[in-house]
């Protein structure tokens, strides 16, 4: 509507009842209406439903009939005359009459105006009876906003009435009510102001809104409202579910009568002194923590970090912080749980008991807000550091031989390593960064403790003695991985350059994430690794990796000698020979990206053997930056260019380093004799090394006379400049190195004797409980086809396959198979002759009955139920074929739709039905 320049503005009834009017009537024009109350304006023009009014107060019926003259000769102007007076159809004359729309003055009934404006056939007469005209007048005022917003149907009921005020005066739009709806509300707009704006009748009956839908909490809700606390509904929801919660009372450090008080002072303060039962405030409470939980999964934290704010001030503001740092949702809850952490993993730290330490961080690991960026790094900090006191806590570690050093840092000291990187950066809560730094020294002193004694038999490595199979000497690798992997399919040598055991565990979850699979030579169970020339510097040791021989030189020397090898050369054709690309060689010209002709080669499969050295954790060992990279696929960017390439041409790839690395963790400079390298220097026959180093004589020492001295300590270094990290030394963080083979989840073979296994994790990585829960972190189930060996037939052979729903009801039956038989049973079941037919109809896709067999008794040793997790480690089956291995043995189990064997793909668990298997393959 358009009002006058004057100012004045028509009422709003009569402005709805002129919209009837004109819906009813699009030609009306002369509409009286009786109207008691003046016009601060007796005449003016407005605008309603693309019309120009003219409207006019009349004090008389002479005025009425002066305007309606005035009107006559004025009428080509196209304006309508709408008339304002007190007089009534009995008080004006005939002639007056004659001459009005509908030959009478119009009486303004809200509910009649309503009923024409709404379109509907009638009012319910509730409506009428017990809320009178304000409930119309509600509706009037505020029709413009729920226009065309709701259809009332035939008739206009309480609910539609009410939905109608709700969207014109509350600026409610849902369509019902309910506690997190209505919180959700409250959160959006001021409803503070909201409330206040809205007309007095609409406040005095907002309990009897609320009430249909709030049964039980209308009066708590309304009271907030009313009292000017909308816009902190939320926030005092929270509130309540912390002060009037049962777990408080029940809690350990909390003064009761003070409590009490609090609840005394918080009723006072926010609800008027008004006393509502508790299931009033458990009701509001809970939906309040409900709908927090639910966005902390959904929405930015922004979203709702005021509202948690503001409730720890409220119950700041009645002296119960200590109860708000017992909630799983208050932030200041995570400082309070961090902190306990802190006490519980010093005590463990004296005393090697770890109790109380996993039930601390049990509780913080389930606070709501544990998994939220700005939490997240604290909160896994926190595990990284329980795991490192599970690793201090093991057994005594007798010092052993160097093999036996390097196989054990292989499996288990990069997982160590990885951690220390994590704590040693601290953290910004101060009680725990102090338990850190405590922990940091105790990790370095074993971690030196290891380093010495290897220092003490480095000598053995010097030499070249010989090692278990598990140890590849750098200059071997060519001749006893890539060649005989090459035989069978197209393979590359990824190099990432001074990678140490640490940030390849770190890559593992990438590795995983990004559907690439280990493999391991049949028999072989524990990890690989290979071993560095000395000194463990760039220019020998990934010389001698590339070409195959000890050697030292540059990346040209490394072209030459890779490209010249003879059992390479045997192996590839004449027009495509083995090649390697260097960091140079990489990078497209303006962009970091891979380069199109390289991704090209790599992609191909006309060059049987490539390699590839990406340099990107040796650049950043060599800078000074003191910026904590969290190594992945997104932080070394060629790496996932050029493993999708190698996918393409089903490669597989052997990732490796040229020599690990330690970091700078307090490094102590030392002046060497000569300024070669950061961490080795060339040696006479008579230098004698420091308490920290060790002299190694032997063919693998690459130096003009075969004498280095090392510093087997990581501490040392011969360079004055700090940088990030250094490498050339003799500790087990140089000298190991990592090695993985990786084949795509979409390649359709195996090399000849291998098999994939599941990403591998020591034991004191996760606790006893999480052991069994955890999942195997390789990526989410996979759609692509598995794996076949080229010749026989291992585990890798299985079909994926569409997933076999669960019966959500079916309970695992208790066994009646005694533990002693589990031998005899199985072997009933496969002489079984619905066994045979299925196995027969199965063919070639099924399930070995070797392995079918190690699942059954793995589920009789876990009571017919197990994690997934488990499984994958228990049977050695990557997650990424788990499905198509359930699949493939359901369809040897699931008979005439029993689901015997079941899957739950939300706990993750394993089910067999032992009853039903009895029956269905009648075996006793």
């Amino acid at each position: 509507m358009r009002n006058s320049q004057s100012g004045a503005v028509l009422p709003m009834p009569v402005v709805t009842q002129i919209q009837a009017v004109f819906q009813r009537d699009g030609a009306a024009d002369c509409i009286a209406f009786v109207w008691p109350d003046p016009l601060p304006v007796s005449e003016f023009e407005a605008e309603i439903e693309g019309n120009t009014l003219q409207v006019v107060y009349c004090v008389s019926e002479l005025a009425i009939r002066e305007a309606l003259v005035k009107h006559g000769v004025q009428r080509e102007t196209g304006r309508r005359l709408v008339l304002l007076s007190a007089l009534d159809i009995l008080r004006l004359g005939q002639d007056v009459l004659a001459r009005l729309w509908r030959n009478e003055p119009q009486r303004i009934s809200p509910w009649k105006t309503l009923q024409q404006l709404i379109k509907v056939r009638d009012i319910d007469p509730r409506l009428i009876r017990k809320h009178g005209r304000w409930m119309a007048e509600a509706m009037l005022s505020g029709f413009d906003r729920f226009d065309k917003k709701l259809s009332f149907g035939e008739v206009l009921d309480l609910e539609g009435a009410w939905r109608a005020i709700a969207i014109g005066h509350l600026q409610y739009a849902d369509a019902d009510i309910d506690l997190e709806s209505l919180l959700d509300w409250s959160t959006r707009l001021d409803v503070s102001s909201v409330i206040e704006q809205a007309p007095k009748d609409v406040r005095d009956n907002l309990s009897d809104w609320l009430a249909p839908g709030l049964p039980d909490t209308h009066e708590i809700i309304s009271t907030i409202l009313l009292n000017g606390q909308g816009s902190d509904l939320l926030p005092l929801a929270l509130a309540c579910s912390v002060l009037f919660s049962g777990d408080v009372e029940r809690a350990n450090g909390i003064d009761m009568s003070q409590l009490y008080v609090s609840r005394g002072i918080f009723t006072e303060r926010y609800l008027s002194a008004k006393k509502f039962p508790s299931t009033s405030f458990w009701a509001i409470g809970d939906a309040a923590v409900s709908l927090i939980k639910r966005w902390v999964g959904s929405q930015p934290y922004q979203r709702y970090a005021g509202c948690l704010a503001k409730a720890e001030q409220v119950l700041a503001s009645v002296d119960m912080t200590l109860a708000a740092e017992l909630s799983d949702l208050m932030p200041c809850a995570v400082q309070a749980r961090l902190t306990h952490f802190s006490g519980a993993l010093d005590v463990a730290l004296k005393n090697a008991d770890l109790e109380q330490a996993e039930i601390a961080f049990k509780h913080l690991s389930s606070h709501a807000l544990s998994g939220l960026p700005l939490y997240r790094e604290a909160v896994e900090r926190a595990q990284m550091a329980l795991r490192l006191t599970r690793w201090l806590a093991k057994s005594s570690r007798s010092p052993g031989t160097a093999a036996e050093l390097m196989l054990d840092y292989a499996a288990e000291g990069g997982f160590c390593d990885w951690a220390r990187t994590e704590i040693w950066a601290g953290d910004a809560h101060d009680t725990l960064n102090q338990v850190y730094q405590k922990l940091s020294a105790k990790v370095r002193q074993v971690r030196e403790n290891q380093n010495q004694a290897f220092g003490q038999q480095l000598m053995s490595v010097a030499r070249g003695d010989k090692l278990p199979s598990d140890i590849v000497p750098v200059e071997r690798a060519i001749d006893e991985l890539v060649v005989p992997l090459a035989e069978n399919q197209p393979v590359l040598l990824l190099v990432l350059d001074g990678m140490s055991e640490a940030v390849y565990r770190q890559l593992g979850e990438d590795l995983s994430h990004h559907n690439w699979l280990e493999l391991q030579p049949e028999g072989q169970d524990s990890s690989s690794c290979l071993m560095a020339a000395l000194p463990t510097v760039t220019q020998v040791s990934r010389c001698s990796l590339l070409s195959g021989g000890l050697s030292e030189g540059s990346a040209a020397d490394e072209k030459r000698a890779f490209s010249a090898h003879p059992a390479l050369k045997k192996i590839a054709s004449t027009k495509f020979p083995p090649q390697v690309f260097h960091k140079q060689d990489l990078s497209q010209p303006g962009s970091g990206s891979l380069h199109s002709h390289i991704r090209g080669v790599i992609a191909g499969k006309e060059h049987r053997v490539l390699a590839v050295v990406i340099n990107a954790i040796d650049d950043q060992l060599s800078s000074s930056s003191q910026v904590a990279v969290d190594w992945s696929f997104e932080s070394i960017a060629l790496l996932r260019q050029v493993m999708e390439a190698a996918r393409e041409a089903g490669r597989i790839i052997i990732m490796t380093s040229d020599h690990g690395h330690v970091l700078d963790h307090d490094s102590v400079f030392q002046q060497s004799a000569e300024e070669n390298g950061e961490r080795y220097q060339p040696a006479g026959k008579e230098s004698e090394p420091s308490d920290l180093e060790v002299k190694v004589v032997g063919d693998r020492v690459i130096t003009d006379n075969n004498v280095v001295i090392l510093p087997w300590s990581e501490r040392l270094r011969y360079v004055r400049k700090k940088n990030h990290g250094y490498h050339g030394g003799g500790s087990l963080q140089e000298v190991v190195i990592p090695l993985g083979i990786y084949s795509s989840a979409s390649n359709h073979q195996l090399p000849n004797g291998w098999r994939e296994v599941p990403r591998r994790f020591p034991d004191w990585w996760f606790s006893a409980s999480e052991a069994d829960k955890v999942a195997d972190s390789a990526a989410a189930y996979s759609s692509e086809p598995s794996v076949k060996p080229a010749k026989k037939v291992t585990r890798g052979k299985r079909a994926a396959v569409a997933e076999v729903v669960e019966d959500m009801f079916a309970t695992p039956a208790p066994s009646s198979i005694p533990e002693q038989s589990s031998g005899d049973w199985i072997s009933d079941l496969f002489a079984s002759d619905v066994y045979l037919k299925l196995r027969d109809r199965a063919g070639r896709t099924a399930v070995s009955d070797k392995d079918l067999s190690a699942l059954l008794r793995l589920l009789q040793k876990h009571q017919w139920q197990v994690m997934e997790a488990t499984l994958c480690r228990e049977l050695l089956i990557p997650k990424l074929r788990l499905r198509g291995f359930l699949s493939n043995a359901q369809r040897l189990l699931n008979v005439d739709g029993y689901s015997i064997l079941s899957a739950d793909r939300e706990s993750q668990t394993i089910r067999l039905s032992v009853s039903d298997l009895k029956k269905q393959f009648e075996i006793e």
